[in-house]
């Protein structure tokens, strides 16, 4: 079964192994004309044994980077490769002297000709890989002024460094496109199958377990007060589920504070959630504010159970001016500026402060207490 961005590593690794054979294909031809051609000149040419040497170190680093990575080397080790090779083909011509008088920079061309294809699969844009082709265009033409041929005929060479360098492009750019086409609609399909799934389950619950919930909390069937409240409360979270507002991995606000609230309500608390104005804005949020908000809600209200004489609160989400504004309302003692304890400071304030957010409180001895927590959309 294929798994996300498969595609595009495929590609990669295939353009990779192309690279590969590529360049050990260059460097084969460039020992065959140079040690087995048609001119024993060349064997006799001083300082061409350790060229070609480091152009076989050049090829083997490029190679093993290339296989190991199973991708195309970075850019920059490309244009580099390019540099080098381009000196190297100088100084080969230098050496050589009056033995290429006759036959010109043949012993080079067809190497160069290869190594422009590797730079052009390696480069995400064309006018970068036309450009770390420029020293291979440049070297090739001082070859041929060294050599003695007159520079016009240099120039259709000239011209297929840069043609090979952009069909390498032009082929790698099509495939990496169409990988990422295809990935992006794999997921599409993933994301539609599990929506179905979801649907279908939902559709099952509601009409299975959710009705039947419900019915034994609202005809009365449950005598006990806290087996009944327990029940009403798992028909809420699991109405929540059926409409999708428990997935919290994407930053779903709603849904942390849904099973903050539900957590309270278990801890004998009775809380009224209105978070339609968030879900209607459809704010999705770093899960570092979710986690810090989601916190807060639950300290305040753990507070209100604790300290405030009520066993009632209501907790409002909305989206109001660029801000995500959370606030929990209750209508217990209250208390003065005095009386905030050091759950207040640090677990509400300093987990608002530390997203960049502030907080506000309300409160007055016999008014009740309101806290709101404010961050950045």
């Amino acid at each position: 079964m294929s798994g996300p961005g498969d595609a595009r590593r495929r590609t990669e690794s295939a353009l990779a192994w192309t690279a590969i054979l590529f360049r050990v294909a260059a460097f084969a031809e460039v020992i065959a004309l140079n040690f087995v051609g048609d001119s024993g000149l060349r064997r006799q040419v001083p300082g061409f044994a350790p060229a070609l040497a480091i152009l076989g170190l050049e090829s083997a680093l490029v190679v093993g980077l290339t296989w190991r990575r199973r991708r195309v080397p970075p850019a920059w080790l490309i244009t580099t490769d390019s540099v080098l090779t381009a000196a190297t083909a100088m100084a080969m011509t230098v050496m050589a002297g009056t033995a290429i008088k006759d036959s010109g920079p043949d012993f080079m061309l067809p190497y160069m000709l290869l190594v422009s294809i590797g730079i052009g699969m390696a480069f995400r844009t064309l006018r970068a890989a036309l450009a770390s082709t420029v020293p291979l265009v440049a070297a090739y033409l001082y070859m041929q002024a060294w050599s003695g041929f007159f520079w016009l005929g240099a120039v259709p060479h000239t011209i297929g460094f840069w043609v090979d360098a952009a069909i390498a492009w032009f082929v790698a750019a099509l495939l990496r496109r169409n990988a990422t086409e295809l990935d992006e609609t794999r997921e599409q399909v993933a994301r539609l199958a599990a929506e179905q799934e979801r649907t279908r389950n939902g559709r099952i619950l509601h009409d299975r377990v959710l009705q039947t919930m419900e019915a034994l909390v609202r005809d009365g069937w449950l005598v006990d007060e806290k087996v009944r409240t327990h029940v009403a409360a798992e028909a809420r979270w699991l109405r929540g589920y059926v409409r999708g507002d428990h997935d919290s991995s994407g930053g779903n606000l709603t849904a942390a504070l849904e099973e903050v609230v539900e957590q309270a309500i278990r801890a004998g608390l009775t809380v009224d959630l209105n978070a339609a104005g968030l879900r209607a804005a459809g704010a999705v949020l770093p899960v570092a504010t979710v986690e810090a908000l989601s916190g807060a809600v639950r300290e305040a209200l753990t507070n209100v159970r604790k300290h405030a004489g009520t066993g009632q609160a209501v907790v409002r989400a909305r989206v109001e001016g660029g801000l995500v504004v959370v606030g929990v309302l209750d209508h217990g003692v209250g208390f003065t500026s005095r009386g905030r304890g050091v759950g207040l400071r640090e677990s509400i304030e300093g987990r608002v402060a530390e997203i960049g957010g502030s907080v506000s409180m309300e409160s007055a001895p016999g008014e009740g207490t309101l806290v709101e927590l404010r961050v950045p959309l």
